[in-house]
């Protein structure tokens, strides 16, 4: 997971591949399940006076579209800030490609903020050229006029261009999510300080995705993993331990088939890098489940420590 933890992104109000599966083809529910993973926890706050806003509320969140009045969710445009300080901002602007296939549309954002506004100007992985201004708004909501100046002849992810109203991602917002509560635990996981880890299942529609989160306690998303597992399994374990030994917990997901037989485990690995976002190492992977080093976390572990 790169990113990624991504962006002003990500991805929308609605706000891969699993073994042997297809991705979800139905692109409202794809946005919900494609938000990228956002802000880092390494941020930087600086506030002035007494009376000078807050940024806190702000920074690491991952912030999507509101709803239109008519319940769509066009455009699937999101963004995150990952840094406030002395009078400059960074974060990232998201929108949603219309299939997995189809890369988002990426904008790295950098800018200045005086008191409750802060300007940009971008030019995105597509060309598109343009400027955002947005609104620090009390009650977690922000604003964002999106102008853009010079248009890619790719419009399938795009930047809309207007004003609109943002509210951070959070659990509420995932159509058909159901936690699966033995496998959410609060963890301390260092540059992320006390976050809830939550398994869940995306229920909504036919594939049946499980999906892996840290949230605040008040269930805003603050990492997607993304986790390319099949469809229909079950979560077997989750452990956090420092297989990469370089001081910060990485963490082992073992999911199983839907009807825990037991005899179809399957492992992916996350190690967290030094600016808060995880890594996972597909081919790494492969070799776990492959060899049947993935039974449990004891076996998965040991297979790391001759690896690693």
């Amino acid at each position: 997971m790169n990113r990624k933890i991504l962006i002003a992104t990500i991805t929308v109000s609605l706000l891969l591949a699993g073994c042997g599966k297809t991705a979800p083809t139905n692109t409202t529910e794809q946005l919900r399940e494609e938000l990228p993973s956002v802000a880092t926890p390494n941020s930087s706050i600086t506030t002035h006076t007494s009376d000078a806003i807050d940024y806190n509320q702000y920074v690491r969140k991952t912030w999507i579209k509101e709803k239109d009045t008519n319940n769509s969710f066009e455009n699937g445009v999101s963004f995150s800030i990952s840094k406030i300080k002395n009078g400059k901002i960074t974060g990232e602007l998201t929108v949603v490609g219309p299939a997995p296939s189809y890369p988002n549309d990426v904008a790295n954002l950098n800018g200045i903020i005086n008191k409750d506004t802060a300007e940009f100007e971008f030019t995105d992985s597509r060309e598109n050229k343009g400027s955002i201004k947005l609104v620090f708004k009390p009650n977690d909501k922000m604003e964002a006029t999106i102008n853009l100046t010079d248009k890619s002849e790719d419009t399938a992810a795009q930047p809309p261009v207007g004003t609109f109203q943002f509210a951070p991602y959070n659990l509420k917002d995932l159509k058909g999510f159901s936690p699966i509560e033995n496998q959410s635990f609060m963890v301390d996981l260092k540059s992320w300080g006390n976050v809830k880890f939550v398994s869940g299942k995306l229920t909504g529609g036919n594939h049946i995705p499980v999906v892996f989160y840290l949230t605040n306690k008040d269930g805003d998303i603050l990492y997607d993993f993304y986790a390319t597992l099949p469809y229909r399994v079950d979560v077997k374990a989750v452990s956090f331990e420092d297989v990469s030994k370089d001081g910060l917990k990485d963490i082992i997901i073992i999911v199983d088939d839907d009807a825990g037989q037991g005899n179809a485990s399957v492992a992916t690995v996350y190690f967290q890098k030094a600016d808060g976002s995880f890594a996972n190492d597909p081919k790494l992977d492969q070799e776990i489940n492959d060899s049947v080093n993935n039974t449990d976390v004891k076996t998965v572990t040991s297979y790391l420590a001759r690896k690693l």
